[in-house]
């Protein structure tokens, strides 16, 4: 998932925890990939995204950066930039969107990165999920 730091620091990849499990063909809401399409990524409902993060380790990769994201049950989050820092932030979810905010993790993201939303929804690979330009997979 990226997130667009708004004072032109460029964009901050940031990793989704829970989407490891949600990758499994039997993880609800499977049945909303098209049929005659399959690689149309599939839009997921609120629940679907909370479920499949909640509590799970997410390794992402986006446009700039790399790292992992730890999702807590209670809506925090811990994130690992790789060759950056860790900072931590707050996540929620509405119908196909991931939104999240991050706090200051001075001298990589000094200013913080406001609750934003981005699409969410399956990969079209296997156990693999998009957030805005970030691909997730499951954190070894």
């Amino acid at each position: 998932m990226s997130l667009k730091v708004r004072n032109g620091r460029g964009l901050v990849a940031l990793a989704l925890l829970g989407l490891a499990l949600a990758g499994c063909s039997g993880f609800p809401g499977g049945g909303n990939k098209a049929a005659t399409t399959p690689d149309v990524p599939q839009v997921m409902t609120a629940a679907d995204i909370r479920s499949t993060l909640s509590g799970k380790s997410w390794r992402f990769q986006g446009p700039n950066n790399t790292g992992t994201t730890l999702y807590a049950d209670n809506g925090t989050s811990l994130v690992e930039v790789d060759g950056k820092g860790k900072t931590k932030g707050k996540w929620m979810t509405k119908d196909g969107q991931l939104c999240e905010s991050f706090d200051p993790s001075p001298p990589w993201l000094p200013g913080g990165v406001p609750m934003s939303c981005y699409p969410f929804s399956r990969g079209t690979t296997p156990n693999t999920y998009q957030a805005g330009k970030a691909v997730f997979s499951p954190a070894a």
